[in-house]
């Protein structure tokens, strides 16, 4: 039985994921200056990032096929509290990289908990026709999250210092799952018959393998882009003479209006596919994000306007297909199959997102060049429009 109207519904939801996602980028946000207190390569620092997505593929798989069995508003409510645990935990304990490393890590199994099940949610309780738009929605709460989270972070650090600013955005996910507490009605759906169908079946559905391949390209970018796009802005500002200080506050209110804009786009996109097509805007917008990660990273010295002009444009389609891919993949899972086909969605797309941010600082310390690095970026998410092209994939695999 419903107890909320859809779009009350919906919003509500959408509020309690956004709260979550508040610890998501605290990290991100005082890269630079974990990198000079902590003495990290790079490398090092992209590696702290990139475990948080670790993390999450250590328990997705497990928590997103559980929704097979278990009603979604008990694993969502229960990771809500450990992400907030678990990031108040850093901000007491971490004191450099192997502790920072594992506790990143552990954080991240908090997102596993609520950000799949709750577009899980979103799947089931709208319709096809309805369903682009509505996980545009919920999807974009991450987009805005994310955006509160750099902001939310580098103000509190200016005040009170980072300790401080995780503890504040650890209780983002409190809050969150108290709203969620409120708004999610108990619910048996998920149990009892759909044990019995073999998961073997998703590996047999091409046309979700295919977009599962896309997901994975547009999450390569994605998050190399969210790690770092703080952290090359603050470089720009060094290189004009900035303290680096005084860069990474700015260059987190800067990058939190870079993502905000994405969530424009995800909820812009997901109606437009519902009327034009999944396959064709998924590629299109792919090619368009691609060449900007192709250019943005070689614009270390343009004036400082003309850089965050680009990285606007770069927000707002780096995540625009986000949406679109998820709610094709819900489309051509089998129902019975769901909670499974999107752990391995979540399992395969989060890998690339867990070694893209690694891989960005890796080449970052071998070629002391941001353009070969997002060059890398861009060179991944040209994979998507391979994989799925431009005409619709078929609902059931071939």
């Amino acid at each position: 039985m419903r107890r909320f109207p859809d779009a009350g519904w919906l919003l509500s939801l959408c509020l309690a994921e956004g709260l979550t996602m508040l610890v998501f980028l605290n990290y991100s946000a005082l890269l630079p200056l974990f990198e000079a207190e902590w003495q990290l390569s790079h490398t090092e620092a992209g590696l702290i990032f990139s475990a948080y997505q670790v993390g999450y593929i250590a328990a997705v798989a497990v928590l997103s096929s559980l929704t097979d069995w278990v009603e979604p508003r008990r694993i969502y409510l229960l990771s809500a509290l450990w992400a907030a645990l678990t990031n108040l935990a850093f901000a007491a304990l971490a004191g450099g990289f192997v502790s920072a490393l594992v506790l990143r890590a552990l954080a991240g199994m908090g997102l596993a908990g609520t950000y799949m099940p709750g577009m899980r949610l979103v799947a089931e309780r709208f319709p096809p026709a309805r369903r682009g738009f509505a996980l545009g929605c919920y999807i974009a709460t991450f987009t805005l999250g994310s955006s509160a989270s750099l902001l939310l972070t580098g103000s509190v650090n200016a005040a009170w210092g980072w300790r401080s600013a995780f503890v504040l955005t650890a209780i983002g996910p409190l809050l969150g799952g108290g709203l969620a507490l409120l708004l999610l009605a108990p619910s048996h759906s998920a149990v009892g018959s759909r044990q019995s169908a073999p998961a073997a079946r998703v590996w047999r559905n091409r046309s979700v393998l295919r977009l599962i391949v896309a997901y994975a390209a547009h999450n390569w970018e994605l998050f190399g882009m969210r790690g770092w796009i703080a952290a090359f802005l603050a470089a720009s500002l060094v290189a004009t003479g900035a303290t680096l200080d005084g860069a990474t506050q700015r260059a987190a209110a800067v990058a939190s209006g870079i993502l905000a804009v994405g969530a424009v786009s995800n909820p812009l996109a997901g109606l437009v596919s519902d009327r034009w097509g999944r396959a064709r805007l998924i590629s299109t917008v792919m090619l368009v994000s691609g060449a900007c990660s192709l250019l943005i990273g070689w614009g270390l010295h343009w004036p400082f306007a003309l850089l965050t002009t680009v990285a606007l444009l770069y927000g707002f389609v780096v995540t625009g297909e986000s949406a679109v891919v998820s709610t094709s993949i819900t489309e051509r899972a089998e129902p019975a199959l769901l909670g499974r086909t999107m752990a391995l969605q979540a399992t395969i797309g989060f890998t690339t997102a867990a070694v893209a941010p690694a891989a960005f600082g890796l080449i970052l310390d071998l070629t002391q060049t941001w353009g070969w690095a997002f060059t890398l970026l861009g060179a991944g998410v040209l994979v998507g429009p391979m994989a799925i092209g431009f005409r619709d994939l078929p609902v059931k695999g071939a």
